[in-house]
């Protein structure tokens, strides 16, 4: 039998907390690597790479399984429709951070647009991501100071404003955007946050753990602060209008796979 390895592209509001805990729950500590704390190329002495089964953490990028020669890859991600991810990425940092909630507007505009494109260009390069690898000795104070919902917003505004200044421009948008595609293509199995239970439960019993799951960081109904509408959704796809081709385009992967059968 081959030695598969599962690596998960932990992209933000994706159902990810929800896979990954339960893998951590039901597999042994030597069958998974967490990448949240790691620097690339660089595995801990204590890890043995033959007992490796998953790979998790935010920071995993396409390429680690060259680290693993002798296992056969089989990369997953999760993908949310775009205008819910926004929504859903509001309703947690509302309900989990400190300080008075922020209209969803103004925060929205702080926000980094056509992330899921930002997020999965960076992976396919091997790039480790913004949000992932602070050092240890920094994760208090940062964990600290960014609970504060006013304070992360700023951050957020800050870094959304340097990205967009940046790389802004069409030409270097539509790049990342193919890089998106061409790692979506090279993924083993793409699930989507509106078939988690059917793609989670798939996936569990390939990976030879219970199948039997709970949900993780999800915000209770009583606790949601802002609801789309039509022209809410319309407005965020016009403003994000490569995540959305992006999104679409996992789709079209998905139902040609289905047709093969």
């Amino acid at each position: 039998m081959k030695k598969y390895l599962y690596i998960f592209l932990h992209l933000p509001k994706t159902g990810g907390t929800t896979f990954s805990q339960h893998l951590i729950k039901n597999l042994k500590k030597d069958e998974i690597m967490s990448t949240s704390q790691l620097r690339y190329n660089l595995i801990p002495s204590n890890i043995k790479k033959d007992k490796i089964k998953a790979i998790l953490g935010h920071a995993t990028y396409y390429g680690i399984h060259k680290l693993f020669p002798n296992k056969t890859p089989r990369y997953i991600v999760f993908l949310r429709e775009p205008a819910d991810r926004f929504v859903s990425s509001y309703n947690f940092e509302m309900r989990t951070k400190e300080g008075a909630n922020v209209p969803f507007w103004k925060w929205y505009k702080s926000q980094l647009k056509n992330e899921m494109v930002y997020f999965l260009d960076m992976k396919f390069r091997g790039k480790e991501g913004a949000k992932a690898n602070l050092p240890r000795n920094t994760l208090p104070f940062f964990g600290k100071i960014f609970q504060n919902k006013k304070v992360y917003l700023f951050f957020q505004k800050i870094y959304g404003s340097y990205i967009t200044f940046f790389q802004s421009s069409q030409k270097i948008q539509k790049r990342k955007l193919e890089n998106a595609k061409k790692l979506l293509d090279q993924c083993w199995y793409i699930g989507f946050v509106s078939n988690l239970d059917r793609d989670l439960k798939f996936l569990f019993k390939e990976i030879g753990v219970p199948i039997k799951w709970k949900n993780q960081n999800i915000t209770e109904k009583s606790k949601s602060f802002f609801k789309l509408d039509k022209k809410s959704r319309e407005k965020i796809y016009n403003d994000n209008k490569y995540d959305k081709e992006l999104f679409d385009y996992a789709i079209s992967i998905k139902n040609k796979v289905k047709n093969k059968k």
